[in-house]
């Protein structure tokens, strides 16, 4: 007899609880190519031009998190994306968080990262 027993309550099945994590290795790892890499709550972009900015902001538009990776830009097109997007998010109310160097992680609304 467990304590959730004594006091009437059912324990959860472990199986319930584990399907409602969220593991590394539910994420395919991102590829570098034009497409984005969505298996989840974040959406992983490699983008190759200032093109690929509009995908980008749709996504956030959207409720969804993007990690993107600008280490395949040239620094000047590298900032332009960064200014655009950093645009973005400010007018979707959501913030900008930079990981590591050239990798940065854009929440829209309602998503807090500490």
């Amino acid at each position: 007899m467990g304590l959730f027993d004594f006091f009437g309550k059912e324990k959860k099945p472990a199986d319930e609880d584990r399907a409602r994590r969220i593991s590394f290795d539910d994420f395919k790892t991102g590829e570098y190519s034009d497409t984005p890499t969505q298996n989840g709550p974040v959406t992983v972009f490699h983008p190759k031009s200032f093109q690929d900015v509009e995908k980008i902001i749709l996504t956030l538009k959207s409720g969804k998190n993007a990690i993107v990776y600008l280490n395949e830009l040239s620094t000047a097109t590298g900032y332009r994306v960064l200014d655009m997007l950093s645009g973005a998010v400010f007018a979707l109310d959501g913030s900008v968080y930079e990981l590591q160097n050239n990798m940065f992680f854009f929440a829209p609304a309602g998503i807090n990262i500490k």
